[in-house]
């Protein structure tokens, strides 16, 4: 499959994901007016979550739309699941979808999580590059001892580096 044709199949996914997520809200919300206790307060955590969960797939989306996938979602939004509603996810949410809503979430949070992680990236590169081209930054990682005992430890662990910064001295 072409690249374009991947990233269509990933947005009509997760669109299709986003769908579902806002009808189980109204369902939540209709579950939740209707009990009392633990069982209404799962329900309301429940919606705050797909709230979330939505515009992490919303960030996604508005980034792959036009093809580009050139990560420019918003990580906070993409990292939706705090580790605190991890339970909430494993052992109410994800239960309660039938077997292909199951299948259709894990493969949708399986892109969710590959994104966040190459966004997480890329915004760490991005970050690198921006201070070793500033001069200002550029003289306070040389005035922090252990910012630069870092960067001599990973010259040290790459040999074309190493050779470079030997020839300087």
């Amino acid at each position: 499959m072409d690249g374009n044709g991947e990233i269509r199949d990933q947005l009509m996914l997760m669109r299709a994901v986003i769908g579902r997520k806002i009808m189980e809200i109204d369902e939540f919300e209709e579950k939740a007016a209707n009990l009392t206790g633990e069982d209404a307060e799962k329900c309301l955590d429940a919606i705050e979550f797909l709230k979330k969960d939505i515009m992490g797939y919303k960030s996604i989306v508005e980034d792959l739309k036009d093809g580009s996938n050139d990560l420019t979602g918003d990580l906070w939004d993409i990292a939706s699941l705090p580790e605190d509603s991890l339970h909430l996810y494993t052992d109410f949410y994800m239960p309660g979808l039938s077997q292909e809503d199951r299948a259709e979430d894990e493969r949708a949070m399986a892109i969710k999580v590959k994104y966040a992680q190459d966004l997480a990236r890329a915004y760490i590169l991005h970050i690198g590059r921006m201070a070793l081209t500033d001069p200002d930054v550029i003289d306070r990682i040389l005035a922090n001892e252990e910012l630069v005992s870092l960067i001599g430890s990973a010259v040290l662990d790459i040999p074309e580096l190493l050779e470079a910064v030997e020839k300087q001295l």
